[in-house]
């Protein structure tokens, strides 16, 4: 088998055409994920709150599992914000 790059020219390999930039896609399902991850803590968030109201007794301890649960997510926003620094 032959490659078939190795059968082009120097002026044919300038000539092909780049990947275009992703653009106005790439926003929109960026804008999307972040509206499905709102939506998705708001829907936890409520079961949480309903939980609590109907079960004081289960305060305490949701109220350290929602704690817990936010320096997860904050410690993983941080590292995803450094990395998104770092790659430009």
């Amino acid at each position: 088998m032959t490659n078939n790059s190795d059968t082009q020219t120097p002026s044919t390999q300038l000539q092909q055409p780049y990947p275009a930039p992703a653009g106005r896609a790439a926003v929109a399902l960026l804008l999307l994920l972040i509206l499905l991850f709102v939506l998705v803590v708001f829907v936890i968030g409520a079961g949480l709150l309903y939980v609590t109201i109907a079960h004081p007794s289960l305060a305490t301890p949701l109220t350290v599992a929602v704690a817990g649960v936010t320096l997860v997510v904050t410690i993983v926003g941080v590292i995803a914000a450094f990395f998104a620094i770092s790659r430009r």
